[in-house]
């Protein structure tokens, strides 16, 4: 494995696992509060919610969404040495992807590998542009337009209030289904209220553009080859560092504006939704920058590598998060939202996260690919003869590009 994909599979691995502890505290999508619970105790719950957001809520999909697109500049650039059809490949891999989302959906509605695919097929024709057209793209979807204009109204109209959000209504819907539905009261709702929940709140917290804007970037990033040449990757790394911590700065006094404004319901909820937007980028950017740079420094840089296979095994780890997670919290199965809350979760994400840990370093001393990442590859391909032992032939090595 060459060392360009160790540094992008290591930060895929953080943003898995900081998605996984924001999961836990959410209970995958179950925020039920535990009765009857000492006054510290509920104080330990909110801070557990109140940091888990501040840390990761926006951040860890953030970076997952960024090194997608680094993920389609490597494998494009691989398959067009080897394949006729390149992009029609890469389509064929978004649908496979999207459909291993829509099972996932059907146990965890908040699944986020088919919005992942919708949202990939763009990139498809984007990748035609010239890195400069591209540039100009990433910056007018990141800057979130399609958000300017209810902001502005809100704004400019003490009188305006926007209607309640389409997903608020939604997710009222399936608490009472994940307190004491059964399994297949779960699947039924989640086949359909659930992804309309989901689908809602990406179109109402305008997570598309700042998504598709981060592909974009990822894609600039890899065609930039600072991948493969470690000094420019740190310059580029300080780079996000110092412009990540103006941004928070900056978004720290656009909070302190508009909590000053007093804002309430629907109208606080749209024009916080635009800055808490720029605020994520920012601190992703510090994310990123600051984990290349310990990555690349070589007395914390053997301690990060353990996330390298978690992060390359990412498909198969997320999907079983809720495989474990949902029975766990949810009534159909051993319904412990009734006694574990935010601030223990922390404990069985932590928990989860070691054995997955160990698994994924285990799995892939013998194996090239983690399990679902094998079933993508080969239904890419469209053959099983793909190689799941780690083999050195030309033949093993050719399918495995």
């Amino acid at each position: 494995m060459s060392r360009r994909l160790d540094i992008v599979d290591a930060l895929r691995g953080t943003a898995l696992f900081g998605i996984l502890l924001l999961h836990s505290v959410e209970h995958w999508d179950f925020m039920r509060p535990v009765q009857n619970q000492p006054a510290w105790l509920a104080w330990l719950d909110q801070q557990a919610i109140d940091w888990g957001y501040l840390l990761f809520g926006g951040k860890a999909y953030a970076i997952f969404a960024l090194l997608f697109g680094v993920s389609f500049f490597i494998t494009l650039e691989r398959w067009n040495a080897s394949s006729r059809h390149p992009s029609g490949r890469f389509l064929w891999r978004l649908a496979i992807l999207g459909a291993l989302g829509c099972v996932h959906g059907l146990l965890y509605c908040g699944d986020i590998l088919s919005v992942i695919a919708l949202l990939g097929v763009p990139l498809v024709l984007l990748d035609r542009l010239g890195s400069r057209a591209l540039g100009a793209v990433a910056i007018a979807l990141l800057l979130q337009l399609p958000q300017w204009p209810g902001v502005l109204h809100v704004l400019a109209d003490p009188a305006f209030w926007p209607a309640a959000p389409e997903h608020w209504r939604l997710y009222g819907q399936t608490e009472e289904v994940f307190a004491s539905g059964s399994l297949g009261e779960v699947l039924r709702l989640n086949a359909w209220t659930g992804q309309a929940a989901k689908w809602w709140w990406v179109i109402e917290t305008y997570r598309y553009p700042q998504m598709l804007g981060l592909f974009v970037c990822g894609l600039l990033l890899g065609r930039s080859g600072a991948l493969q040449d470690p000094p420019r990757l740190r310059r580029l790394a300080w780079r996000a560092l110092l412009l990540g911590v103006c941004g928070i700065g900056l978004m720290m006094l656009a909070r302190w504006r508009v909590d000053a404004l007093a804002l309430q319901g629907t109208r606080q909820f749209v024009v916080s939704g635009l800055v808490n937007a720029y605020a994520n980028l920012a601190q992703a950017a510090v994310w990123a920058g600051g984990f290349v740079l310990l990555y690349q420094w070589a007395t914390l840089g053997g301690w990060l590598r353990v996330f390298v296979p978690y992060g390359r095994m990412s498909l198969t780890c997320y999907v079983t998060q809720a495989v474990v997670g949902v029975p766990f919290f949810y009534g159909f199965g051993l319904g412990m939202y009734r006694h574990v809350g935010p601030f223990h979760a922390l404990f069985f994400a932590l928990a989860l996260f070691a054995l997955q840990c160990a698994l994924a370093h285990a799995w892939l001393v013998r194996y090239s690919y983690g399990p679902l990442e094998w079933v993508w590859r080969a239904a890419t391909l469209r053959t099983l003869q793909v190689p799941m032992r780690r083999s050195r032939g030309p033949a093993a090595t050719a399918l495995q590009a």
